[in-house]
């Protein structure tokens, strides 16, 4: 089976109106592509994006899931627009991924490590 991952700019993905943005992300993780986004997603964006999976795989007995990894955490808005104004980001890294491909996902503070 061949593996894609795809990268995603911050600026890319910030462009994109919210919908638009769990539509490219499901889009990508069905066509057996894993999804690097350069920020994390929200909370409020992952509880929408495992919202719409689950929609998904009662649709299709061929999705089986997704899997997410993040480094870095959110942080509250004050402190959030603070390190944004001084030029830093605010969110870490998020991978998104199909089920059957990423099957063991390592968390560590540092780094993300998967294998399939």
């Amino acid at each position: 089976m061949k593996v894609q991952i795809e990268f995603l700019s911050a600026k890319a993905f910030n462009e994109l109106e919210p919908e638009k943005r769990i539509n490219t992300i499901i889009t990508a993780v069905k066509k057996n592509k894993i999804i690097v986004l350069e920020e994390g997603l929200t909370r409020e964006e992952e509880r929408e994006l495992f919202s719409r999976v689950m929609k998904e795989i009662g649709k299709s007995n061929r999705f089986t899931g997704i899997e997410i990894a993040s480094l870095g955490q959110e942080l509250d808005a004050f402190r959030s627009g603070i390190i944004k104004m001084l030029g830093g980001k605010a969110k870490g890294l998020t991978i998104v991924g199909p089920e059957k491909l990423v099957r063991e996902v390592k968390r560590d503070p540092d780094k993300i490590g998967f294998s399939f």
